[in-house]
């Protein structure tokens, strides 16, 4: 178990770096495609799917980091509300019966949009540049993979404080 949660930990990092990477990287291009188009009046045709599939990818890569440092939005409202072990119990029960099955639904279809734009070499129709999605698409059922690891580390977790929280409870009695 301890070698699962390192692993999940170490892919999480992993994705973080690349989300870092990718800002830096969607930076850079925005940059390059303001420079050209106006101070040299030339416009390129790719800089704008760069960035978008940049940013698409920046979301989704950083979703498992903002997970395990609990960074995402929450309503306070009323969770200020309940107790400690009464947030748990809710987060284990929503987390396991909603989000984990939600999301890996989800994610099982990113893999298979990944598979078929890769068998295809589907591209963005829209688009002049046309470029191919398949990179795109790996980001982002990469992303959503790591996302579903790290909530399920993060519910296990939960549910194991709980289960020792009440087994030290039931010794002092």
């Amino acid at each position: 178990m301890s070698y699962a949660l390192r692993l999940v930990d170490w892919l999480t990092r992993i994705t973080g770096y690349f989300a870092a990477l990718g800002i830096l990287l969607m930076i850079g291009v925005i940059l390059y495609e303001v420079t050209l188009r106006y101070f040299f009046n030339a416009p390129t045709v790719w800089a704008y799917d760069v960035s978008y599939m940049l940013n698409g990818t920046v979301i989704m890569l950083a979703g498992a980091l903002a997970m395990k440092r609990n960074q995402h939005v929450v309503i306070d409202i009323l969770s200020q509300l309940f107790r400690q072990r009464t947030k748990t119990i809710i987060e284990v029960t929503v987390f396991s019966l909603l989000l984990l099955p939600a999301l890996g639904f989800i994610t099982v279809i990113s893999w298979g949009q990944f598979w078929r734009a890769f068998q295809s070499g589907m591209v963005e129709h829209v688009s002049p540049w046309r470029p191919v999605l398949w990179p795109f698409r790996l980001m982002i059922a990469i992303g959503l993979s790591v996302l579903w690891l790290q909530i399920l580390v993060r519910t296990l977790a939960s549910a194991l404080s709980l289960i020792g929280a009440r087994k030290t409870a039931g010794r002092g009695l």
